[in-house]
């Protein structure tokens, strides 16, 4: 995001101060300044602290927003713009919770994908056994989570040892006796395994509204980065119904018939967000303009406006000589 952002802004125009709880030597190589960030619970008020500091006009936040989202009035009386993927406290909790997303989604008359909440053996069997009929294929994930820790796909056609070989594939009745064992227990949905392609859409907004997006398709060695995608029409209904605000991710999944369902909202940065660039669609750019009233160049604009509706990613490795950073 600092590469993409100093390709379009200079030093004269926009100063970069990063801050992290761990070392990231790539950080302190790119931004101006880079500052170490204490541990996630107390990172709230000392971010506050820097940003009158250092005279900062607009926070960006990460994966850990939802504790600084609490302080928005906080900064705002110092005039700091806070982009922390939500507005509202309540929104992120929403966003958070896949049970509560899933259920706001589908009283939404939106795409959801039905799901069960157990937080206890019982209930962990009972909904196993409810969506058997219903769905040739089922799996269960946390309520609460990140980067799809906890996800299984159940089988009863597998041996106790996949789950050895795969960390997303698990026996049935190997994950009932696994939960179980669970002191306490983690709260969990149980639905329907979908089969088909899965997407992510990497969005620019502020506050509700939908500044650019684009559409990624994973495959195993490359991806599918669209500008125009149906799974789009969909998403400007989500950004305004969970007032999204920053740079944020929306996952859907097809299913046997094509169709696409949502997953979830991560009101923050994918993964896999450095895939657009190649797109001519600069995401982080974009917001930033919007934010802070900065001009876009005519150069960018054309290239968006010549954009081919589909373009094929490789990853590549590469290595960097962090000795030399700057403090």
């Amino acid at each position: 995001m600092i590469c993409l952002l100093r390709s379009h802004y200079s030093e004269q125009q926009i100063k970069i101060i990063a801050s992290h709880s761990a070392m990231r030597p790539e950080l302190q190589h790119h931004a101006d300044i880079f500052i170490q960030q204490p541990e996630v619970e107390k990172s709230a008020e000392w971010l506050l602290e820097q940003c009158i500091n250092h005279q900062v006009a607009l926070l960006f936040c990460g994966k850990h927003a939802h504790f600084i989202e609490p302080l928005r009035p906080e900064f705002e009386q110092h005039h700091i713009q806070l982009v922390t993927g939500a507005i509202g406290l309540e929104q992120h909790q929403i966003i958070n919770d896949k049970y509560r997303f899933t259920m706001q989604c589908m009283s939404e008359n939106l795409p959801a994908i039905p799901c069960l909440k157990v937080n206890n053996t019982a209930q962990l069997v009972h909904a196993i056994e409810k969506f058997r009929p219903i769905y040739p294929e089922i799996c269960a994930k946390p309520v609460h989570g990140v980067y799809g820790a906890g996800f299984v796909h159940l089988r009863d056609d597998v041996n106790y040892f996949k789950k050895f070989q795969s960390s997303t594939v698990c026996n049935t009745q190997q994950f009932i006796e696994a939960y179980a064992q669970l002191e306490p227990a983690i709260d969990y949905i149980v639905l329907p395994f979908l089969t088909g392609l899965e997407c992510s859409v990497d969005i620019a907004c502020d506050r509700g509204v939908i500044l650019a997006q684009v559409t990624r398709i994973k495959y195993d060695f490359f991806q599918e980065c669209y500008t125009e995608h149906p799974c789009h029409e969909i998403c400007q209904i989500l950004v305004n119904l969970f007032q999204c605000d920053g740079l944020i991710n929306i996952q859907f999944k097809q299913d046997q018939d094509l169709n696409w369902h949502i997953l979830e909202i991560n009101p923050r940065p994918a993964g896999g967000f450095a895939y657009t660039a190649h797109t001519d669609v600069n995401l982080i750019s974009t917001l930033i303009a919007q934010k802070l009233n900065l001009p876009m160049n005519n150069s960018s604009k054309q290239k968006i406006d010549s954009l081919r509706p589909m373009t094929q990613v490789c990853p590549i490795s590469s290595s960097m000589r962090v000795d030399e950073c700057r403090s």
